[in-house]
C-alpha cells in the first residue's frame, strides 16, 4: 500500500509540472529489515524449552529399592508418589505408597546344609503423605535437589517357620503389626531429559501389634503363645527413582 501512494504521488507531480523543468527527486529509502540475530532460521523468535525438575501437580515419581538388610533379607521395595495439592510457590503435598517385600536368604542357606528347614518373610504395604519444599534447593542453589518431609503409615506381616527332616514338629512364629511415622528424604535429579534420580530417606517408625509363637511337638500336640508388641526406630533406605 505504501508503495502504490507514492506511484499517485508521482503521476499528479508529473501532470502540474508539464510546462515546466521537471525537478529532480531523490528516490526514496526503503525502511530497514529486522536485524538476523533477533530471528529464527524461519523468522520466527526462537524459544527453548527448558525441563521443569520440580515436583508439582500431576508429578509421579516411581521409585525402587533394594538390597540385604540386617545381612540376613534380600528386600525389594517399590514406590510411588502423585503430586496432588499445590499449597504454595514450592510447596506440592503428595500422596502415595511402598511396598517393603523381605525373604530370608541365609535360611534358605541352613535350609540346603543342615536337616534343618527354615524360612522367612515379610512384607509391609504402607500408605504415604508427602510435602515436597524447594527453600533448601533455593538457599543452596541446587534446582535438582527435591526435599520432602512426610508421614507413613500401614501393617507388616512377618512369618517364621522352622520344622526338621523327618519330624512332624514344627515351629511358628507369626507377628502383625502397624507401623507409623514421620519421614525425611530428598531426590537428586541425574538427568534433565529423561527425570532419572538418585533418592535417600529416612523414617522413624513406630509399631505396636501382637505375635503368636505356635509350637506343634512330634505327637501332634500344639502349644500356641500370644504376646503383643511395642518397639520403634530409626529405618532408612535409598535407590533409584524415575520423574514423570
Amino acid at each position: 500500500m505504501r508503495h502504490f501512494m507514492f506511484t499517485l504521488a508521482a503521476i499528479a507531480t508529473t501532470m502540474l509540472l508539464l510546462t515546466g523543468s521537471a525537478a529532480a527527486q531523490e528516490p526514496t529509502s526503503p525502511a530497514p529489515a529486522p536485524p538476523e540475530s533477533a530471528l529464527g532460521p524461519e523468522g520466527d523468535v526462537s524459544i527453548t524449552d527448558t525441563p521443569d525438575l520440580a515436583f508439582g501437580l500431576g508429578t509421579l515419581d516411581v521409585t525402587l529399592s533394594g538390597g540385604l538388610s540386617s545381612g540376613l533379607y534380600l528386600f525389594l521395595e517399590p514406590g510411588a508418589d502423585l503430586g496432588l495439592i499445590p499449597l504454595g510457590d514450592g510447596l506440592t503435598l503428595g500422596l502415595g505408597g511402598t511396598v517393603n517385600l523381605g525373604w530370608c536368604l541365609l535360611c534358605a542357606g541352613v535350609t540346603a546344609l543342615t536337616p534343618l528347614n527354615v524360612s522367612a518373610w515379610y512384607v509391609n504395604p504402607l500408605a504415604r503423605a508427602t510435602l515436597h519444599f524447594d527453600a533448601i534447593a533455593k538457599a543452596i542453589d541446587l534446582p535438582q535437589l527435591d526435599t520432602y518431609a512426610g508421614f507413613t503409615a500401614g501393617p507388616s506381616f512377618y512369618s517364621f517357620t522352622l520344622s526338621v527332616d523327618n519330624d512332624p514338629a514344627q515351629g511358628d512364629f507369626s507377628e502383625t503389626t502397624f507401623l507409623l511415622g514421620p519421614l525425611f528424604g530428598g531426590r537428586f535429579t541425574v538427568n534433565d531429559d529423561n527425570g532419572f534420580f538418585l533418592f535417600a530417606e529416612a523414617r522413624l517408625l513406630m509399631e505396636f501389634g501382637y505375635n503368636t509363637i505356635t509350637f506343634r511337638d512330634s505327637n501332634g500336640t500344639v502349644y500356641t503363645q500370644d504376646d503383643g508388641v511395642s518397639r520403634g526406630g530409626l529405618d532408612w533406605v535409598g535407590g533409584l527413582g524415575l520423574r514423570f
